[in-house]
């Protein structure tokens, strides 16, 4: 009798430690399906362009660090292609803004349009064409691209902007543009890069000089100096939805720039 009780006992041994190992089991993958759960699902990573000595990329809850060449050329191209009225700026520079939505912060938008608004008042948009292009030998540098935090820049982009009215050339100058570029992630349909520009933030653009601007490449300027600013001071840039974001840009075209015709209205931006 006692074979069959002392057999009995080592089973209800053996169960219970199989109970315990299940249990075991079982917080086991609850811990592990809670930490994959906490994983991110998605890793936006921002290489740099230049991978001649190698690139480390740290990523911290699914988000990487941008590259200053990254901020520098999205900058860049955004803010030229704001900035392009192919044909006519009446009808160019409001498509120009609501094509590139994506890319602009809510303020920015709000300064732009307070931007129309102000140069249609002015008579500076019908039959206007603008382009802005990098100055040759002032592109990227390191020193351009001024970090905020992880998630804001400063970059200063040295551009010159030229405008035309009826084929005439009516402005030609050379702006310091400090575009605010922060990290934008709301629609990644629309803009997988999960930035946007913010225009100019607290600062506000400055005139070059244009004589460093325009034959600083001919005189072998080095790569880390930068263009002096010219001593008119700059006007201030509002948030305000009223102000205009390149009043800047001085009331009179850079030296140099072909005189206004008379039909031509005056450009002040």
């Amino acid at each position: 009798m006692s074979r069959y009780l002392d057999a009995l006992a080592a089973e209800r041994a053996h169960n219970a430690r199989l109970f315990r190992a299940l249990v075991v089991i079982g917080l086991v993958a609850v811990v592990g399906m809670a930490l994959l759960w906490a994983r991110p699902r998605q890793i936006d990573l921002h290489i740099n362009p230049d991978l001649r000595a190698g690139e480390r990329v740290s990523v911290t809850g699914g988000v990487a660090p941008v590259p200053n060449p990254n901020v520098y050329s999205f900058a860049y191209y955004v803010w030229q292609q704001v900035n392009r009225w192919q044909s006519d700026g009446g009808k160019d520079y409001g498509k120009q803004i609501y094509d590139f939505q994506s890319y602009l912060t809510p303020r920015c938008q709000a300064q732009l349009q307070g931007d129309i608004d102000n140069r249609n008042r002015a008579g500076e948009l019908h039959q206007r064409t603008r382009q802005i292009s990098e100055v040759p030998g002032l592109g990227f540098q390191d020193n351009r691209v001024i970090g905020e935090g992880p998630s804001a820049w400063t970059v200063l982009l040295d551009m010159q902007v030229t405008e035309t009215f009826r084929g005439q050339a009516v402005k030609d100058a050379f702006i310091r543009y400090p575009v605010r570029v922060v990290r934008y992630d709301v629609d990644r349909e629309r803009n997988p890069f999960r930035l946007a520009v913010d225009c100019f933030g607290s600062a506000a653009p400055a005139r070059l000089d244009i004589k460093d601007s325009a034959i600083g490449a001919a005189q072998g300027l080095t790569p880390a100096a930068l263009p002096a600013i010219s001593a008119q001071a700059p006007i201030a840039v509002s948030p305000s939805p009223t102000t205009t974001p390149l009043t800047a840009e001085s009331a009179n075209t850079a030296t140099g720039a072909p005189a206004t015709t008379p039909s031509a209205p005056a450009s002040s931006r």
